[in-house]
C-alpha cells in the first residue's frame, strides 16, 4: 500500500520534464556586449526575476546575473547580483525539489529532476555554506531511493544547526534523520522531535503515524493520523492510513468510515477498496467484500494483491475452484510469486492433495532456503503426507535457522513420535514446553510419552500426571484424548482405579469419534486387566502407521500390554 502525499499542485511541475534539456545545458554566460553596461544587465535580471512564470525563466535570470558580473559592477551592485544569483538558484532548486518530493504522483523522470536540483544546490552551498534551507533540500533529495544516505544524514544535521527558530523546517530535518536511520528506537526519537517542533503539521503527524503503524502501535498511530486528517481532511491517502490504524486495532466500524471517505475522495484508487473489502470480510459481509475487490481489479487488472485477497475469501467460503482460478491467474503473470505459491499450496493441502501442496512449498523454500516459517510449513505438509522422515529433515533445517521456532520444534516432535523415536521426541517436547509451557498439544503429547513409552528410561508417572492434569484443566476436561492421557499416567503410577475412572470418562464423552472410541476402549480394557498402556507408532515413509513385528511387541503374561498404532489414522501425535 502506498500513501501518496496530496498537496497543492506545483504550477510548473508539468513543465519540468520538457524543460530538463534547457536546465541541463547550464546557464551559460553570453559574451558581454559593448553597448550594454553591467548595471543595465542587472536591472534586466531584476525585472526578469519579477516576471518569472515557469522554470525556464530562472535560467534567464541566472544568465543575466552572470553577464552583469562579467561586464562589471560597483561593490554594492556586485553583492546584490551575487545574492540575486544565489537566491535564484535556491528558488529553482526548490521548484525541482517540489516536483520530486511533493508531487501528487511520482514523475517518471524524477531521478533526472533530482540530479538537476542537486547541481543547483551543490553550487549554492559552495557559494554560501550557511544556508540551512539548501542543506535541508539536499538532505531530502539524498534520502530518496538511490541517494547517499550518509550525505542525507550529514546535510540534515547541518540544517538543524543553521535553521534557527524555523520550527517546520527543523521538523522536516528530523523527518529526514528518521528516514535514513535503521533503528526503530532512534527513528521514533526523531519523529517525536519533529512532532514537538510542529505538532499540527499533517506531514509530520503522518510520518510518525505511519512509523507507529509499522511498529504495531496501532492506537498511537491512530492518534497521530487523526491529527493529520484534521489538518488535511481531503487527503485520501491520510484517510486510508487512518482506516488501516483503526482496522489493525480492531475498530472496524471506524475503519470502514475512514475507507468510505478515502473512496469518496478518490474513487479511482484501488487501495482503499481493498482495505474496505478486508473489513467487510472480517465482519462476515462476503458479498460486499467481493464487490469491492471486483471494483479494485477493474481499476488495476494486474494488481496481484486484489486477486489473492479474493482467492482467500473464496477459499474460506469453500469456493475452492474459483479461488484457485484467481491464484492461477496471478501465477500466469508471476510464476514465482510467494503469496500465490503459498495460497496454491494451502488450497491443495485443504483438498489433501499433498503432492501438489508440497510442490508449491518446495518452490517457496527454493526462494527462501533459510526461512524457518516456510521450512516448517513444508515439514507439516510432509508430515500430513505421511513422510515423517522427510518432515524431520525440513523441521531440522528450520531449527537450524531459528532454534526458538516453536512450530518446528512441535512438528519435529510429532514426526519423531510417528516413527517411534521417543528419545528424540522427548528432547524436542522438553524444549517446546519451555517455549510454550501452556500449549495443550505439547502438554498432552509430552505426558503421553512419559506414561506409555516402551522405553523404561523415558517413563515418569508423576510428571505425566502433572502435565496431563494441566492439559485437562486448560481444555475444561472436554477433550477425550487428553483425559485418556491422564488415565494412562495413573495406570503407569499403578493407580488403576483412577486410570479406569478417567478412561471411562474419555470413552463416554459425546465428542469422542468412533475410530478413536475403539482405541480408548482398548486402553480401558488394559487398565481393567491391571496393565498399563504401552504404545510406539511406526509410520513407514509414504505409508500408514504400521505395527511392529509381532514377536517384538507380544507381551508376556506378566508384562504390560504394548500396542502399535494399528489404525489408519493414528490418534497421536497429531492431537491438538
Amino acid at each position: 500500500m502506498t500513501f501518496i502525499r496530496r498537496l497543492g499542485q506545483w504550477p510548473a511541475v508539468v513543465c519540468v520534464a520538457v524543460s530538463l534539456s534547457l536546465v541541463a545545458r547550464g546557464d551559460e554566460v553570453a559574451a558581454p556586449t559593448a553597448d550594454v553596461d553591467g548595471q543595465e544587465l542587472l536591472n534586466d535580471a531584476i525585472n526578469a526575476k519579477l516576471e518569472i512564470n515557469e522554470i525556464d525563466d530562472y535560467g534567464t535570470v541566472l544568465d543575466l546575473c552572470k553577464r552583469a558580473l562579467a561586464k562589471g559592477l560597483d561593490e554594492g551592485s556586485t553583492k546584490f547580483a551575487e545574492d540575486l544569483y544565489t537566491g535564484t538558484l535556491i528558488e529553482r532548486a526548490s521548484m525541482l525539489v517540489g516536483a520530486v518530493v511533493d508531487a501528487d504522483q511520482p514523475d517518471p523522470n524524477w531521478r533526472r529532476v533530482r540530479s538537476f536540483a542537486m547541481r543547483d544546490l551543490n553550487e549554492v552551498v559552495a557559494r554560501d555554506s550557511g544556508l540551512g534551507t539548501a542543506h535541508l533540500m539536499i538532505a531530502r533529495l539524498e534520502a530518496l531511493p538511490g541517494g547517499d544516505r550518509k550525505r542525507a544524514e550529514t546535510a540534515a544535521t547541518k540544517a538543524l544547526e543553521l535553521l534557527g527558530d524555523d520550527q517546520l523546517q527543523r521538523a522536516r530535518a528530523n523527518l529526514v534523520l528518521a528516514a535514513v536511520d535503521d533503528d526503530p528506537g532512534r527513528q521514533l526519537a526523531f519523529y517525536d522531535a519533529a512532532v514537538e517542533l510542529s505538532p499540527r503539521d499533517a506531514d509530520v503527524r503522518r510520518a510518525r503515524g505511519l512509523h507507529l503503524l509499522m511498529q504495531d502501535e496501532f492506537e498511537k498511530a491512530r492518534a497521530d493520523l487523526e491529527v493529520a486528517v484534521t489538518e488535511e481532511p481531503d487527503d485520501p491517502s491520510l484517510q486510508e492510513a487512518l482506516g488501516m490504524a483503526c482496522m489493525m486495532s480492531e475498530q472496524l466500524d471506524d475503519a470502514r468510515v475512514a475507507f468510505d471517505r478515502a473512496i469518496e475522495l478518490d474513487p479511482e484508487a484501488p487501495g482503499p477498496l481493498l482495505q474496505r473489502a478486508r473489513v467487510h470480510a472480517v465482519q462476515g459481509q462476503r458479498e460486499r467484500a467481493l464487490a469491492d475487490i471486483g471494483r479494485a481489479i477493474d481499476l488495476a487488472p494486474r494488481d496481484h494483491a486484489a486477486r489473492l485477497l479474493r482467492a482467500r475469501i473464496l477459499q474460506q467460503a469453500g469456493e475452492t475452484q474459483r479461488a484457485l482460478a484467481d491464484v492461477e491467474a496471478v501465477l500466469e503473470q508471476d510464476a514465482e510469486m510467494p503469496a500465490a505459491l503459498e495460497l496454491k499450496g494451502l488450497i491443495a493441502a485443504e483438498r489433501e492433495d499433498y503432492p501438489e501442496a508440497i510442490r508449491s512449498f518446495r518452490k517457496l523454500v527454493a526462494k527462501n532456503p533459510d526461512d524457518p516459517v516456510v521450512l516448517s510449513q513444508l515439514g507439516m505438509l510432509y508430515l500430513a503426507a505421511k513422510q515423517p522422515r522427510e518432515a524431520i529433515r525440513r523441521f531440522t533445517k528450520a531449527l537450524e535457522a531459528d532454534p526458538a521456532s516453536f512450530v518446528a520444534r512441535r512438528g519435529r516432535s510429532d514426526a519423531e513420535i510417528s516413527i517411534g523415536d521417543h528419545v528424540a521426541a522427548i528432547a524436542d517436547l522438553e524444549k517446546a514446553h519451555e517455549l510454550e509451557p501452556d500449549d495443550t498439544g505439547i502438554l498432552n503429547n509430552f505426558a503421553w510419552l512419559l506414561a506409555t513409552s516402551p522405553n523404561d528410561s523415558i517413563r515418569d508417572a508423576d510428571q505425566a500426571i502433572a502435565l496431563a492434569t494441566k492439559a485437562c484443566e486448560a481444555t475444561e476436561w472436554k477433550e477425550p484424548h487428553i483425559v485418556s492421557t491422564l488415565a494412562a499416567g495413573h495406570a503407569e503410577k499403578g493407580d488403576f482405579e483412577s486410570a479406569m475412572k478417567y478412561s471411562r470418562q474419555a470413552v463416554e464423552m459425546e465428542e469422542t469419534a468412533d475410530e478413536v472410541r475403539e482405541q480408548l476402549r482398548n486402553e480401558l480394557a488394559s487398565y481393567e486387566s491391571g496393565k498399563p498402556w504401552r504404545e510406539r507408532q511406526e509410520v513407514p515413509e509414504g505409508g500408514e502407521a504400521a505395527a511392529r513385528p509381532a514377536d517384538a511387541i507380544k507381551p508376556g503374561s506378566d508384562k504390560p500390554a504394548e500396542t502399535a498404532a494399528r489404525d489408519t489414522k493414528p490418534r497421536r501425535p497429531f492431537d491438538d
